[in-house]
């Protein structure tokens, strides 16, 4: 990188310079962790360690991963430079069902199904498809500037994550947390396999409701009508129900109606599921095809006729026989749902139809209406899990932020479900469980593969099915680090810290990471949990590149660089906030990171070329401390603030003896604020102040400009330091360039800094006071349009010998640096005790001092006087009508409440501007 500051070109070009700083960056092992440097293995480094939430091997990088990864990607930067020993563990989902559907499409774009392959042809046309494809996204990652460990890239079917998928297995189903049953469970017709709740997603529809009256037994004329959405479901009705304390149909229990259409008769059942005070109070009870049915039937000991089978299609299936009539045998389940309405109204059995908004529950990767189906599935019991996941969160051990998603994740726990691990799938982790033919003993459940049958020596055929792509990835803060072996890498770098993710993951994904840490390793997998908002157009719509509404990252980097992509992340979204964007125009959308970014690099272009190449002493060098001006103290001290301002706002990642004091829960993490105190220092502080202060010094040779030099070479290092985890390529290019940069040396591996002094320096302060004469001219000239080239007279009168509570020579600092001051505000200067105020303008500036400035020959006079007494006229008039509106009882006593506040809050405005008109008046009129 060169160190010529004559080689920085006019404009910064991301296109020519990222790829060959990652390349650097890369080659010189910056991202890799050695756990030998971690405390826990021995190391004098503490760890900070983030799991990527792995992406799916299909996925391309979309917003929410250039979202989500950016803000992990600072925080490993920071803790990097900071001294920690940071480990970002990269990796990816094998993603079961959503990988499965990709390659059954393109088969079936060739006339043919799985089936047609067979399973391990299938499998294998898979693997070499995610072989070929599943790295797109990693290198995308890097696009971006991900620094990760890329040395311990891992997968979810790596022989590591898959050995410790079969021991996780083995150890619940050993303690009886694992079990098979036959239950009623989410059922995706299209991707023809068993969903967990979670994965049938509820989406909120108007369909319809169907009244429709079952005739009573015996009793001419007595009907109960029942209150359907899924008609089609009838024909395995095996009873109504009611509730015991209802006394409409107490009588009715233990006699019989006749089913609809079938003309068969089921019992009426008393029980408490039956809710009196909805609908009729009565319900039909189809155990095969609703899972609360189910529980009904259970109780009740009643049969369970199954009449949709796994596409979806109306037959007999089991325990069915003569239930499907042969004109709806076949029958897509929708199709023969508007049939069955028709033979209902055709039997005079369809009391009415009546619009219906209800919840309906959609597969979460194809969207089809899920079908609930009874079979036999293997599940996890989750009450034990939960228990101390629960408590982990509110006992402060974990803490979740924002803090809103707290209270849904203790809902989610306190109601938790057991968790159907089963998948009908062919590509994910095959059940380690094996049947024997030969002797029917019991399943046999192992963490290695077998082939024949220990008791008879007969072949044994393992579980056809696999399991949730969830329950490999749940395991992923322990399975990535060598567990269930004893590792340097588990007890260097396990708990982790801060995981960063989004909320519709939190049931998924975290809250199982959560359980799982403590069933297997006693401990949290980390300590915080940082649920990201979400990119959205600016219709406030989620995007989606189904929906046409996204935005691919690496055209913005393209376009714009990754740091202009970053910057906008960052700044533009608080905790938990979404990111609003507009994909129909991506120059409006990135223009803070682009032209954040352009400032920047104008910002070290300018500042390069007046430092030079020549070496800088070090600050700290008693030869140029003793030359430092109130400007370089001015100008350290707002460095050091930045730091603590930075590090205030990032903090928040490590927990005092491992609990979230009720204090700290909600501290940190807040990016949006760590990049505002980091470009307040770099733009408005060291730019629009320092820069501007030192110009003459820096140009004339002498100690004076040593000292200048090297304040200004120090203070834009530390501010490259502070922008690096958010800009981190050209912040590299920048500091590369800075003079007395040796050969290999890179910011990526640089200290965080440290501020250098606890308070500011007396000295700081009293360039505030210069600062603020400099700032109370310029507004002068702004109020009387004043041409920016011509030079104004002014007068500096020195007030008290205090300012912001410190002890301050008034006099002395403005006379000191009245050359400074007149040059930054176009001035001719002049200190004295007193001047003419007459048409004169003035500027009050703190502890009293003020700066005056004669308007004659400057402005119009007379004009501007008249302008202004007729303004304040005007404003005189609108108040005195005010006030007697907010003296009148009768409009604040009836007046809505916000509309007399609204009034008062409008007095207050009017009150101050009316005081600054007048002084306006006073200064420039005399009167």
């Amino acid at each position: 990188m060169p160190t010529d500051t004559t080689e920085l070109p006019p404009q910064y070009d991301p296109s020519a310079t990222e790829p060959a700083i990652y390349e650097r960056w890369l080659a010189s092992g910056a991202f890799t962790a050695d756990a030998g440097r971690s405390a826990p293995a021995g190391g004098d480094r503490d760890p900070f360690v983030i799991m990527m939430p792995p992406p799916n091997v299909t996925g391309v990088l979309h917003m929410g991963h250039g979202l989500n990864n950016t803000v992990q990607d600072v925080l490993v930067r920071w803790r990097r430079m900071a001294g920690d020993e940071a480990l970002w563990v990269p990796g990816t989902d094998h993603a079961g069902i959503a990988t499965q559907n990709v390659v059954e499409k393109q088969i079936a774009k060739e006339g043919k199904t799985r089936f047609d392959y067979g399973r391990e042809a299938f499998v294998n046309r898979v693997h070499d498809w995610v072989g070929t494809t599943g790295g797109t996204i990693i290198r995308q990652l890097e696009a971006i500037g991900a620094s990760a460990d890329w040395s311990r890239l891992a997968y979810t079917l790596d022989e590591g994550p898959s050995r410790a998928v079969r021991e996780t297995f083995v150890r619940l189903y050993e303690k009886g947390l694992i079990y098979k049953g036959f239950r009623v469970h989410h059922w995706c017709p299209r991707c023809l396999t068993s969903l967990s709740d979670e994965e049938a997603e509820f989406h909120d529809e108007t369909g319809k409701l169907y009244h429709v009256r079952y005739a009573v037994k015996g009793e001419p004329g007595r009907f109960l009508t029942i209150a359907t959405t899924r008609p089609e479901t009838m024909l395995a009705d095996v009873a109504v129900a009611v509730n015991p304390e209802d006394d409409r149909y107490r009588d009715l229990v233990g006699k019989t109606v006749i089913l609809p259409i079938l003309d068969r008769e089921i019992p009426v059942v008393a029980d408490e599921y039956a809710d009196p005070a909805f609908g009729t109070g009565v319900v039909k009870i189809t155990p095969a095809h609703d899972a609360n049915d189910f529980e009904v039937g259970k109780r009740h000991g009643l049969p369970l006729p199954i009449v949709i089978d796994m596409h979806g299609v109306v037959r007999e299936v089991s325990d069915a026989e003569g239930r499907v009539p042969a004109s709806l045998h076949g029958l897509d389940r929708f199709v023969a749902r508007d049939r069955i309405v028709d033979l209902l109204r055709d039997a005079d059995a369809l009391v009415k139809i009546e619009p219906h908004q209800h919840a309906v529950r959609r597969c979460y990767r194809c969207d089809t209406v899920v079908e609930p189906r009874l079979s036999e599935q293997w599940f996890v019991k989750m009450a034990p899990l939960a228990a101390p996941a629960l408590e982990a969160v509110r006992s402060g051990e974990v803490r979740i932020l924002p803090e809103r998603w707290e209270a849904v994740y203790v809902h989610w726990m306190e109601n938790i479900r057991d968790w159907n691990i089963s998948r009908q799938l062919w590509w994910g982790h095959r059940i380690p469980v094996w049947y024997c033919d030969g002797c029917g003993r019991e399943p046999i459940v192992s963490r290695t593969d077998l082939t024949t049958c220990p008791e008879c020596g007969s072949p044994l055929r393992q579980d056809e099915d696999v399991l949730d792509t969830w329950f490999s990835s749940w395991l992923w803060p322990f399975s990535t680090l060598g567990w269930p072996g004893e590792t340097e890498d588990l007890k260097a770098f396990y708990p982790g810290d801060v995981l960063v993710t989004a909320p519709e993951i939190l049931f998924f994904w975290v809250a199982r990471m959560i359980m799982a840490g403590y069933e297997f390793l006693g401990r949290r997998p980390f300590h915080t949990v940082n649920l990201t908002g979400t990119a959205r157009d600016t219709n406030h719509v989620r995007m989606s590149k189904s929906l046409g509404n996204g935005i691919d990252p690496l055209d913005v980097v393209r376009l714009y660089g990754a740091d202009a992509m970053r910057w906008t992340v960052v700044a533009g979204m608080g905790l938990g906030a979404d990111l609003i964007l507009d994909p129909k125009d991506l120059e409006k959308s990135f223009a803070p990171g682009r032209n954040f970014a352009t400032k920047l690099w104008n910002i070290g272009r300018f500042l390069l070329q007046n430092v030079g190449t020549d070496p800088v002493a070090p600050i700290d060098d008693a030869a140029i401390r003793a030359g430092f001006t109130r400007a370089d103290h001015w100008v350290l001290d707002r460095l050091d603030q930045a730091i603590r301002d930075c590090e205030a706002a990032l903090g928040g990642v490590k927990p005092p003896e491992g609990r979230w004091p009720e204090a700290l829960r909600n501290s940190g993490l807040r990016l949006n604020e760590y990049a505002e105190a980091a470009r307040r220092f770099v733009w408005n502080e060291l730019a629009d102040w320092y820069l501007e202060a030192v110009k003459g010094r820096i140009t004339t040779a002498g100690s004076d400009r040593d000292v200048a030099r090297a304040v200004l070479a120090h203070a834009f290092d530390g501010a490259l330091r502070l922008l690096h985890p958010i800009v981190p390529f050209i912040t590299e290019s920048l500091w590369q360039r800075l003079p007395g940069r040796a050969e290999g040396e890179l910011l990526v591996r640089a200290s965080w800094p440290v501020p250098r002094a606890a308070q500011a320096s007396p000295a700081a302060g009293e360039w505030d006071l210069a600062r603020e004469a400099v700032s109370a001219l310029r507004q002068v000239r702004a109020d009387y349009n004043i041409p920016p080239g011509k030079f104004v007279d002014a007068v500096l009168v020195p007030g008290k010998d205090r300012v912001n509570g410190a002890s301050v020579d008034a006099r002395a600092v403005l006379a000191e640096e009245a050359a400074v001051i007149g040059r930054l505000a176009r001035a001719n200067l002049t200190v004295a005790d007193a001047a003419g105020t007459d048409a004169a303008a003035h500027g009050l500036l703190a502890g009293g001092s003020e700066v005056i400035v004669p308007l004659a020959g400057l402005i119009d006079v007379e004009k501007e006087c008249a302008k202004l007494r007729g303004e304040l006229a005007n404003l005189e008039k609108q108040l005195t009508a005010l006030e007697g509106r907010l003296g009148n009882e009768g409009f604040t006593s009836r007046a809505p409440a916000n509309v007399v506040e609204a009034e008062r809050a409008k007095l207050r405005d009017w009150t101050a501007r009316r005081e600054q008109l007048a002084a306006k008046v006073r200064g420039l009129c005399g009167a």
